[in-house]
């Protein structure tokens, strides 16, 4: 004979000079010594540059003979020419400007008025000439131009602005301005449009998001209408029965570092203006958890807490059996186990015995010799029978020392049953809570796991649990950790995503 037992604490858990160009010189006149008399006046023989010229000498004046006399020509390098000196009146003549002489700004472009619709981006350019180079600041009136102000880091010859419709009439002009003065341009005026009032109408609906817990999850929306929309996210945790407003999230992408609390939670964009109001499909969220590995348990277990109370539904599931094999499975609800020696827990199982299906009801206080020593307690087939499909209602809580542990079975083919046993036990942590498949433990002369049993799938749904704070909640309400059942490298069975609302999860046989 092999006895059975759970043997249900966790086990393995794995957690970036120019060539050609004449010298510079200054030149002179050379006048001879000798005088001709001519007429009424002396003139003088005059030699420039080869060249010979009478010039008629003053009266009275005289050149000592032999004796030279130089007249400074201002001849500009390498260019042979005689410089004049321009009479008073000639150097008040405007002309070109000596070299480094400042000229005040002229404006060369005036700005354009601009017409543009609220929310578009109005632009004004103006251009002048001047040395040295003017600079430039935007000045804006709000009062057909009595009074102006300059505009904060408008220096360019450009100046842009996105338009509202508190900007309609505002006036522009540019002030150019250097050290020999400054010119303001003509003013310019916006003319801003206001469309006629126009509800929200979605442009782009957010997409639902498959995220690891500890990652950032983010949903985007946009929507058109006049005024431009406002919007506010909104989050419902139970299947969009009910939406709470979320703070702060009034942009049109919503980002948050995302818990396995949050799994199955639907999020929806509300944008609003005075025309009316325009809402989002909603968007879900699948948080997923990389789960520790087991030999024998695949789930989901909670922990940082004293509990005092778990319970979950589940439907038996239907097993395909090997011709004559034996393999086991087992689901249960319970505390303890995760991180302590004992285990107080009830359930089902569908097995293979020689190949044929079976099925049962069980209870085992896990560490507690009393109880059948500790190993699992199995249920009379005849009086609490159990098929496949049958609806298992199952629930394990303490009070003081006393343990209830609880199975209701609510059929369809047989006559549904509950069962029920009070059992004094005062040494367990109540550490953690669990809902769990198992490979159990067979006993004959040694012990060993039991091959799995294909079970296919099975959903566990309205799972809860109560601590000794008094708090009530699903699986999400507290620190869960998901357990995925191995062999070595081989996976056994694996727990999918808490559902909407942290209750529940579907667990899948991968192998024997």
């Amino acid at each position: 004979m092999f006895r059975r037992q759970r043997n249900s604490t966790i086990d393995g858990i794995r957690l970036g000079q120019v060539a050609g160009r004449p010298r510079a010189r200054r030149t002179a006149l050379a006048i001879s010594s000798r005088d001709f008399l001519k007429g009424a006046g002396l003139l003088s023989s005059i030699v420039i540059l080869g060249a010979t010229f009478g010039v008629p000498l003053a009266a009275r004046a005289s050149t000592l003979r032999g004796a030279t006399r130089l007249i400074d020509t201002h001849r500009v390098v390498g260019i042979p020419q005689q410089t004049m000196v321009a009479t008073k009146e000639q150097a008040s003549r405007s002309g070109p400007p000596s070299r480094g002489r400042a000229v005040a700004p002229t404006i060369t472009s005036q700005p354009s008025s601009e017409t543009v619709a609220a929310g578009a981006t109005a632009s004004f350019s103006a251009a002048a000439s001047g040395s040295p180079t003017p600079s430039v600041q935007w000045e804006v009136s709000t009062n057909a131009g009595r009074t102006w102000t300059a505009i904060r880091q408008a220096t360019s010859t450009t100046y842009s602005l996105t338009a509202s419709s508190s900007q309609n009439g505002d006036e522009y002009e540019a002030v150019f301005t250097n050290s020999a003065g400054k010119v303001t341009t003509d003013a310019a005026t916006l003319t801003v449009t206001t469309p006629s009032p126009s509800a929200p109408t979605i442009t782009s609906e957010p997409s639902s998001e498959t995220v690891a817990a500890g990652s950032t999850a983010s949903f985007s929306a946009a929507a058109s209408g006049s005024p431009i929309p406002s919007v506010q996210w909104q989050v419902s945790t139970n299947a969009g029965a009910t939406w709470t407003t979320i703070g702060g999230a009034t942009s049109t992408t919503y980002s948050f570092t995302a818990s396995s609390s949050q799994n199955g939670d639907e999020y929806e964009a509300v944008f609003t203006n005075s025309a009316g109001i325009a809402t989002t499909a909603p968007a879900t969220l699948t948080v997923t958890v990389a789960p520790v590995q087991s030999s024998n348990w695949s789930g989901y277990a909670d922990s940082g807490a004293t509990f005092r109370a778990v319970s979950a539904s589940w439907t038996v599931p239907t097993v395909t059996c090997q011709s004559r094999a034996n393999a086991y499975s087992a689901q249960w609800i319970g505390i303890d186990g995760y991180a302590s020696s004992t285990v107080e827990q009830d359930g089902t199982e569908a097995d293979c015995l020689a190949g044929s299906a079976s099925y049962d009801a069980w209870y085992e206080m896990y560490g507690d010799s009393a109880v059948n020593s500790g190993d699992e307690v199995e249920l009379s087939p005849s009086t609490n029978p159990v098929s496949p499909g049958d609806v298992i209602s199952a629930s394990v809580g303490v009070a003081g020392s006393t343990w209830t542990l609880a199975i209701t079975d609510s059929s369809t083919t047989h006559t549904g049953w509950t069962y029920s046993t009070n059992i004094g036990f005062s040494a367990p942590a109540e550490s953690s809570a669990e809902w769990v498949v198992e490979r159990p433990e067979i006993c004959s002369r040694t012990c060993s796991l039991a091959s799995l049993a294909d079970f296919g799938s099975v959903s566990f749904s309205n799972a809860s649990t109560t601590t000794a704070t008094g708090s009530n909640g699903p699986i999400s309400s507290n620190s869960d950790t998901a357990m995925e059942m191995v062999n070595g490298a081989t996976l056994l069975a694996v727990p999918g995503a808490l559902g909407p609302g942290g209750a529940g999860f579907t667990d899948t046989w991968e192998a024997s």
